[in-house]
């Protein structure tokens, strides 16, 4: 059974800690100190879960004018089984709930395609981190209606 969990930065983020090590530290060799940009505090995590494992992560955050989704992450062996759409589904429903009128997030180059598919369009060069080409990316209101297969 397939399932999500919401965090707030001051819950216990051990689990979400985790799986960011090995997909960001590990997996894609971005340092500790480049990764932990210090911001969890002030986000909103959710975690999902395969059975009882936790397998993917993501996270929100809104400073009171722009909704931002980022640290969107699933381990390697639970990869194409669609964590990363449910992950990215929660996060937007979440910003839904409050409002949005749009989400944005800076997407690596190669995962541009994947953001497509829930709806986001690239918009322009978001510089580089860790050696990465960012392509900033935005979800406005009339495709989060469809991304999130609501009438609101």
């Amino acid at each position: 059974m397939v399932r999500g969990k919401f965090y707030s930065g001051q819950d216990d983020l051990t689990e979400i800690l985790k799986i960011r090590k090995i997909v960001f530290q590990e997996e894609l060799q971005i340092p500790l100190e480049v990764e932990a940009d210090g911001q969890d505090d002030f986000c909103m995590h959710v975690l999902a879960f395969e059975g009882d494992v936790p397998v993917a992560i993501g996270r929100i955050s809104f400073d009171g004018w722009d909704f931002v989704i980022s640290r969107v992450a699933v381990l390697p062996e639970y990869r194409g089984k669609k964590y990363g759409d449910f992950i990215v589904r929660m996060l937007v429903d979440k910003a839904m709930m409050s409002n949005a009128k749009e989400v944005q997030l800076d997407a690596f180059e190669e995962t541009i395609g994947f953001f497509e598919t829930i709806g986001f369009r690239a918009k322009e060069a978001a510089g580089v981190w860790a050696n990465r080409k960012l392509v900033h990316m935005v979800l406005d209101t009339d495709s989060i209606h469809k991304c999130c297969n609501c009438k609101h």
